[in-house]
């Protein structure tokens, strides 16, 4: 097959599974971005407490390291660029360690992740960070837009 058909062929079926989605009623929606607002002030305030408690023997009260990495500012938009929301919250529920605890709970997640983006500059907005899986796979983790 030559480069030319292989083009060809690729785009068309390109342009076929496109044609399909929307046949079946599934619109592209743009990805929304951390920059938008997807937490709260109130859920930052309460991750500090939370990650002081949960996470600071190994990442520091403030999340900016100790015996663990820090997990704010560079250090974040490093790990989690490129990424989705949901993927920050749901390695954080089940991969780190949790005392006594058999899982950190969702609600105690959001709000450390809240924070975690707080102090990597994020700005918070007015709607919480949903529990809705599919909204969280919708928001795109991206480094701070240029100035």
């Amino acid at each position: 097959m030559t480069t030319t058909l292989r083009c060809t062929f690729i785009a068309a079926a390109g342009g076929l599974l496109l044609s399909a989605t929307f046949a079946a009623g599934q619109a592209f929606q743009p990805f929304t971005t951390i920059w938008s607002g997807v937490y709260t002030q109130e859920e930052a305030a309460r991750g500090v407490t939370k990650a002081a408690q949960l996470c600071g023997r190994c990442h520091g009260a403030d999340l900016k390291g100790a015996t663990a990495p820090k997990l704010t500012g560079s250090s974040f938009f490093d790990r989690w660029h490129d990424l989705r929301l949901l993927d920050p919250i749901a390695y954080i529920q089940s991969s780190m360690p949790h005392q006594h605890e058999v899982f950190i709970t969702g609600d105690s997640v959001r709000d450390i992740v809240a924070f975690m983006l707080r102090e990597s500059g994020v700005p918070a907005g007015t709607e919480p960070i949903s529990k809705d899986v599919d909204v969280l796979t919708g928001i795109l983790i991206t480094r701070p837009p240029a100035n």
